[in-house]
């Protein structure tokens, strides 16, 4: 039985879902484990991945809580976001790996024992085990009780300026399934909870094509059954290519992350951009050439993630490695 424990750091749901698949790995190990909210507290081994965190462990460990994390600033991420107070660094796959190279020789880019290019651990709900994620889906798809044979999902990074609405309007009267994803916003962001709770009112049993979707539920099970994301610039932009399904990001929806609102930004040119108007033309489009479009989605999987269905275990591999054996089982990225 190992002689340690972990405490990973979270500070909201989205945050809480990117960790927990290494959780579950730790505990299945027999490492006891618990999540924290309090970043300042002092453990001995922790697993952060909100911004600007500080670490105070024996051994620390900093990753991404999102695939998109800071976009407005890449590749400078790490000048604003430093991993120079922690142990290890984990990156997802070669983009954030080239990311990282660029930037390695400023201090704060460089953790003490290095960064490792261990994938993402999101991925590891449909890798790790394909057929249990499988059944996952098809018992929401029965749920549901789609109607149509193609289904499109609206999961946006903020819902404000009725995007829904934008979405569910436009798509309307296209032969499709529609589903509203929102991410598991936590209370504190009641204008965003606010706006979900006043767009879902308006399309709650709109139509049997409309489909409200739980947001504690995986988006990795949504996008399981879906042939198409719209989004404005969330990550997920990013995870759908790991169920090979097409991205189309709205380029003039708004973000109001600061005052004025801004436009959508996404930073890799593969994933296809249309603006509001558009929309059903360029869905459609999509739509009538999926197999083109999965094989976009593919090559996009390659360059962003490593690791697949292994991104947990070789995470707690390195983890082990260290605390235990003091010994690095896999090397860094030089």
């Amino acid at each position: 039985m190992p002689e340690y424990n972990i405490t990973f750091f979270c500070t909201d749901k989205c945050e809480k879902q990117a960790l927990q698949p290494i959780a579950d790995e730790a505990s299945a190990r027999g490492i006891p484990v618990k999540f924290s909210a309090n970043s300042d507290e002092k453990v001995d081994i922790g697993v952060y991945c909100q911004h600007l965190a500080r670490p105070r462990a024996r051994l620390s460990v900093v990753m991404l809580h999102d695939m998109a994390q800071r976009h407005d600033v890449w590749p400078d991420y790490w000048a604003h976001e430093p991993w120079n107070e922690f142990d290890i660094g984990i990156v997802p796959g070669p983009l954030w790996g080239r990311m990282w190279g660029r930037m390695k020789q400023m201090r704060f880019a460089q953790p003490r024992i290095g960064v490792f290019e261990l994938g993402w651990p999101k991925a590891d709900l449909i890798y790790k085990d394909i057929s249990s994620h499988e059944s996952e889906v098809d018992a929401l798809r029965d749920k549901l009780d789609l109607k149509y044979e193609h289904t499109v999902t609206y999961a946006p990074s903020w819902e404000n300026h009725g995007k829904q609405s934008d979405f569910v309007n436009a798509l309307f009267d296209l032969p499709v399934n529609l589903l509203l994803k929102q991410a598991p916003w936590s209370a504190a962001y009641p204008q965003v909870l606010d706006s979900i709770k006043q767009q879902n009112s308006l399309h709650e049993n709109i139509s049997d094509k409309v489909k409200i979707i739980d947001p504690e539920i995986s988006i990795m099970r949504v996008l399981g059954l879906s042939d198409l994301l719209v989004s404005d610039e969330s990550s997920v932009l990013f995870e759908a290519c790991l169920s090979e399904v097409p991205s189309l990001a709205v380029s003039d929806w708004l973000i109001p992350d600061r005052n004025p609102p801004r436009l959508a930004v996404v930073p890799l040119q593969e994933i296809a951009k249309t603006p509001k108007n558009q929309l059903a033309d360029t869905v459609m489009k999509m739509l009538g050439d999926l197999d083109a479009e999965k094989q976009k989605c593919i090559k996009i999987r390659e360059f962003l993630y490593s690791e697949l269905g292994n991104s947990s275990k070789k995470i707690m591999d390195l983890i082990d490695g260290i605390v235990s054996k003091q010994t690095l089982v896999c090397q860094p990225i030089n």
